[in-house]
Formats: structure tokens, C-alpha cells, sequence
């Protein structure tokens, strides 16, 4: 070793990649829960309108129905009570997803840490070996100046 001598972290590249991926990752994991909070907000919005149209229903008592105007309102109900169902569903895969995503990016940030932890300490190993060095180069130094006459 010499005493200009440089760190050198032969997988830098190694953990450079890893810190991208574990970036990718929690933007992956940020986008997952943008689209659940959509499917939230759309399930909400459903479930509102439903409740509104049952209060509507429940308003016009007086009102003389047609059959028609029965079976369409009742269809219609029924359309909502579908989209509903499937917003729970899109819902509960949404949160499947979110799960996954955050697995994910536990992985990516365990294994960056992992490299991160080898590097420091391949680093205190780099600088006591240089402290070492530059010890034994200065006692040569002062013992090549002792043993002149």
C-alpha cells in the first residue's frame, strides 16, 4: 500500500444499482397508494350515490309509480349495488398490491443497507490499514534519521 492510495469499493456499482432499485421501489409503493386512494374515493363516491338515490326513493312515497319507472329505478339500484361490489373488490386488490409493494421495497432497502454496512466497513479496514501503514513509513523515517551519525 501507499500513502496516496485510495478507497476502492468493488461492488460501488453493485450498491448504486440497489439504491435505484430501492428508489424504483418506493415510487412503485408512492403510485400504489395514489391508486388506492382513488378506489377509495370512487367507492365512497358509489356508496354516497346509493344512499342518495335510496333517500330519494324514500322522499317520493306519495309519488304514484309506473311499473317502469319501478323496474328502471330498481335496475339502476342494482347497477350500483354491481359497481359497489366490484370498487370493494378493486379496493381490496388495491390493498393486496399496496402489501406487496411495501414488501418489496423492504427487500430493496435491506438489501442497500447490507451493502452500505460492508462498505463502512471495508472502509475502517482501508483506513487502519493505512494508518498502519504510514506508522511503519514514519518510523522508518525517524529511525533512518536516529541511525545516521
Amino acid at each position: 500500500m501507499n500513502a496516496g492510495g485510495r478507497f476502492h469499493f468493488p461492488l460501488e456499482t453493485v450498491l448504486k444499482v440497489r439504491t435505484l432499485r430501492e428508489e424504483q421501489a418506493r415510487l412503485e409503493l408512492s403510485r400504489a397508494h395514489s391508486q388506492l386512494a382513488r378506489s377509495r374515493q370512487a367507492l365512497a363516491d358509489t356508496e354516497a350515490h346509493v344512499s342518495g338515490t335510496l333517500n330519494g326513493l324514500k322522499e317520493a312515497t306519495s309519488r304514484t309509480w309506473q311499473a317502469s319507472e319501478y323496474q328502471m329505478v330498481f335496475r339502476y339500484l342494482e347497477h350500483l349495488k354491481l359497481a359497489r361490489d366490484g370498487w370493494q373488490e378493486r379496493v381490496a386488490q388495491d390493498e393486496k398490491g399496496v402489501q406487496e409493494k411495501m414488501l418489496a421495497l423492504e427487500k430493496c432497502h435491506q438489501e442497500r443497507r447490507l451493502l452500505e454496512n460492508l462498505r463502512g466497513k471495508r472502509y475502517l479496514e482501508f483506513r487502519r490499514e493505512l494508518t498502519k501503514f504510514l506508522e511503519s513509513q514514519t518510523e522508518a523515517i525517524v529511525l533512518a534519521r536516529w541511525s545516521r551519525p
